[in-house]
């Protein structure tokens, strides 16, 4: 299994690097998604094989983030760790979140370009950056919707996902199972 959960962790944290985040905060979240048990920090190290401050960094971003969360094991002096149970839903509101502050940033922008615009009287050049904004304006409220929508769905269906059992079938291996 150590080796199964290794290559788990990296390609997530791989995956993630690909969205623009670090690799090494990827990688506390494959881990966390892999341990069916909260850990500390020092586990975390001596697992992803690095020292404690970077750690300490991402483990409190992804506490922010509400992708992870601190808990208190009983006769247990140090804080433990794990994935919340909706880390997915979680992750696109973080998103959702993001693309409606740019909205909002997008709007300010606007609003003083097309007043410019008007006062310069049509000029041109303005008139491209209004539209391109305008453009952006558009994709972002869409993108908005498109996952508010998707929240909404995977809210309703996440109780009727497949079991494991069920996606043997769904992934080819249904004849790899042990009777």
């Amino acid at each position: 299994m150590d080796d199964l959960r290794n290559k788990i962790i990296d390609d997530i944290g791989s995956g993630y690097a690909k969205f623009g985040h670090s690799q090494l905060l990827g990688r506390v979240v494959g881990l966390l998604i892999c341990e069916p048990e909260p850990i500390t920090i020092d586990q975390m190290c001596k697992i992803l094989h690095i020292t404690k401050s970077p750690v300490n960094q991402i483990c409190r971003r992804l506490e922010d983030l509400k992708l992870i969360r601190k808990v208190w094991v009983k006769g247990k002096r140090k804080y433990h760790y794990e994935i919340v149970p909706d880390v997915y839903l979680q992750a696109v509101v973080n998103q959702m979140s993001q693309y409606e502050d740019n909205l909002e940033m997008i709007n300010e922008n606007l609003k003083l370009l097309l007043k410019q615009y008007i006062c310069e009287n049509e000029n041109e050049k303005l008139k491209i950056a209004c539209q391109r904004l305008i453009a952006m304006r558009e994709m972002h409220l869409r993108f908005t919707k498109l996952l508010f929508d998707f929240t909404e769905e995977w809210m309703k269906s996440e109780e009727s996902f497949p079991s494991v059992e069920d996606y043997f079938e769904k992934m080819g291996l249904s004849d790899k199972v042990k009777k």
